[in-house]
């Protein structure tokens, strides 16, 4: 008959010990070598010294270690080096275990290690259970960081707070995806201690424990002293995940609805959609992560990976053979290529059928008929359209608004609030606020909105009822044209040694933002006779009576193709990204300039607008100025520093690809998308 084996399964700090401990007065077998009770553990850990031992091998053969979030390679585990690892492992198993009866192994790597582990099993005739302990990841995180004021304990310390949340993520994830063949429960930590009969009765029901008899009961309760729950997150009897980061939050909340489940339930959908991303994101920031040590006292990358899990939707990925069809107000700009391409291009190689057409196409209402989701970027309210909303209303299709600025208020596009409108005659001012109105109308027909920003989003949620946030990204296209760039164009200042700042603008509507930055290019330019001022497209420098006296360090150039854009950006140093101060058409608008600027290597300034502070990692990829002041310090930092300003710009390039290219942004499109579809159902 197979032995059982109870496997719990765990991150670090999570109350596995406790869980272990108490399986052991409840008649499990426990190790012969476990690890000793330590200050750090009183209970202590009553896991296996040997199978620890033998486990961090293990993970540094498969090149990561315990305190690393970077996924394990599959081929790892298919290598024919592991026969031999696992008949030591099955020989530790025989050593630590002897015996007859169900055991209780446990160590927080086998997390990581479970494919490994299952294969040790079969192979020793063990059947395990899988018991899945999780706790709220910031007394986690905690309990990491405490470790740092003891000597003793410093080498298993991990100080900064997203640090450890990440590892978090990546134990439960690891840990419940490849446990989904077992049978298994799920075990909250402060249940456990609250209220340990309930939590252990699955193992005694499945005859993996006797029932409990009087003097076991005692036992369990001496042993575990609520007191011992250190770093506590709740301030009351309910712990609260509103300040934990979002997708360790879901993933939490997944996890306390699994503890009424015995098989893959909401744990696997949220493990599901967040596992490649993580795996993906923690593979694109290794370069930046390898210098922090876990007892630097932030990781702001950590803290990226988690902030970009957190801005993909969450919503299962439909399957292939979706319709979707865009209508596009203009199909000539700019926008048409971050609203209707890459969200085409990216639905497309999810294999969905989706295609565009202008907003106003005589085919627009017919074609609607066979799409599950119909998208419109841009357009006012028409009668094309109105046809268009009564056909998808009588068959039950969302119908979804879609832009990238905030065109839809007409009292914004009225009051001069945008520099473009400011300067038009009054007749064409009157047409434009026209059309914001049908813009807004549009808006209040719609089923919901995919904005470009979050505070665009807020905007648009005063007038529809659903908004999601799909930032504009860099396509495939841009990508390419960015690395082109990159292996092909120099900076000039390598040859003159005259560093250049450049602003470029793709539309006429950027004179007022620049005028931020200028006062402070000038003050510069006054006291430093090196630095030059490169302005691309529609911006003119003779608008700025600071900037006339240092006209011969100013260089225009033209209006270029959206790709060609990388190129002029890559001959320079220094990327500005000026916006109008407490404009609230500024405030919505998106992160695009500085990611042009990062995809080729360059730090950019910055004005703190939300969608910036979200694109830039202050101090790691880009600065921010608030006033003239400030712009002329952050940029006289960059060009004084040159080490500090390749590492800024090195590290852009690696954060705007992973967290706004092509991969992030196809994830975050076919999840936004796909959510919308039957969602009127």
């Amino acid at each position: 008959m197979s032995r059982r084996c109870i496997l719990v399964l765990g991150m670090h700090r999570s109350g596995t010990s406790a869980l272990t401990g108490l399986l052991g007065l409840l008649g499990a077998t426990l190790p012969r070598d476990a690890m000793p009770a330590v200050a750090d553990n009183p209970l202590g850990y009553w896991e296996s010294r040997r199978i620890a031992r033998f486990n961090n091998r293990l993970l540094e053969s498969a090149g990561t270690r315990w305190d690393d979030a970077a996924a394990i390679p599959a081929a790892w585990f298919r290598d024919p080096a592991r026969a031999a690892d696992r008949a030591e492992a099955a020989r530790l198993l025989a050593e630590e275990f002897p015996g007859g009866g169900s055991f209780a192994c446990k160590d927080p790597r086998i997390c990581r290690l479970l494919p490994f582990w299952l294969g040790v099993f079969d192979t020793a005739g063990v059947d395990p259970h899988a018991v899945l302990l999780f706790r709220d990841p910031l007394e986690v995180a905690r309990s990491l960081a405490a470790r740092a004021a003891v000597p003793e304990f410093r080498p298993a310390a991990i100080v900064a707070p997203d640090r450890g949340v990440l590892l978090w993520l990546r134990h439960m994830i690891d840990a419940e995806r490849h446990s989904r063949d077992l049978p298994r429960h799920a075990i909250e930590y402060r249940e456990l201690i609250s209220d340990w009969r309930t939590a252990v009765a699955p193992l005694v029901a499945a005859g993996l424990l006797p029932p409990p008899h009087e003097a076991a009961v005692a036992a369990v309760d001496s042993f575990l002293d609520p007191s011992l729950r250190r770093q506590r997150s709740d301030a009351g009897p309910v712990d609260r995940t509103s300040s934990l980061p979002p997708p360790a939050a879901m993933l939490m909340e997944a996890f306390r609805a699994d503890c009424r489940a015995t098989a893959a339930g909401p744990a696997a959908a949220a493990c599901d959609a967040l596992a490649p991303s993580l795996d993906r994101l923690v593979a694109a920031y290794a370069p930046l992560r390898a210098g922090l040590g876990p007892l630097a006292a932030e990781d702001p990358w950590a803290t990226a990976i988690l902030g970009s899990l957190a801005r993909l939707p969450p919503a299962g990925r439909p399957a292939a053979g979706r319709r979707a069809l865009f209508l596009s107000g203009v199909p000539t700009s700019v926008g048409h290529v971050y609203r209707v391409e890459h969200p085409l291009a990216a639905l497309r190689a999810a294999g969905w059928q989706a295609d565009w057409l202008p907003a106003n196409d005589p085919q627009a209402a017919a074609r609607a008929d066979d799409a599950d989701v119909v998208v419109v970027f841009r357009a006012p309210w028409s009668d094309c359209l109105a046809e268009v909303a009564d056909r998808c209303r009588r068959r039950g299709r969302p119908l979804v608004y879609d832009v990238d600025d905030l065109i839809f208020d007409p009292a914004l596009m009225a009051d001069g609030s945008i520099a473009v409108l400011a300067a038009m005659p009054e007749h064409d001012r009157i047409r434009f606020v026209a059309a914001a109105s049908g813009q807004r109308t549009l808006l209040e027909r719609c089923d919901a909105a995919v904005l470009s920003t979050r505070p665009l989003a807020a905007a648009a949620g005063l007038h529809v009822g659903r908004t999601r946030v799909l930032a504009n990204a860099l396509g495939p296209a841009l990508e390419a044209a960015a690395a082109e760039a990159v292996g092909a164009v120099s900076r000039v200042s390598a040859s003159d040694g005259r560093p250049r700042l450049v602003f470029a603008s793709g539309t006429p509507s950027h004179d007022r933002d620049f005028a931020v930055a200028a006062e402070g290019i000038a003050r510069l330019f006054a006291r430093r006779p090196e630095p030059l001022l490169v302005l691309v497209g529609h911006i003119d420098a003779g608008l700025y009576p600071v900037l006339r006296p240092f006209a011969d360090r100013i260089e225009s150039r033209p209006v270029v193709p959206l790709p060609q854009v990388f190129a002029e950006v890559a001959r320079c140093d220094v990327n500005l990204a000026p916006l109008e101060a407490g404009n609230r058409f500024c405030e919505a608008k998106s992160a695009v300039r500085c990611l042009f600027a990062a995809a080729v290597g360059l730090p950019t300034v910055a004005a703190p607008t939300e969608p910036l502070r979200e694109a830039i990692v202050a101090e790691h990829t880009g600065l921010f100025a608030a006033d003239a002041g400030a712009w002329e310090r952050q940029i006289e930092r960059l060009i004084d520093d040159l080490a500090f300003s390749r590492r800024l710009g090195e590290a852009a390039r690696i954060h705007a690809l992973a967290d706004f290219g092509w991969e992030a942004y196809r994830e975050r499109a076919v999840a936004v998308f796909g959510g919308l579809v039957g969602s009127l159902s």
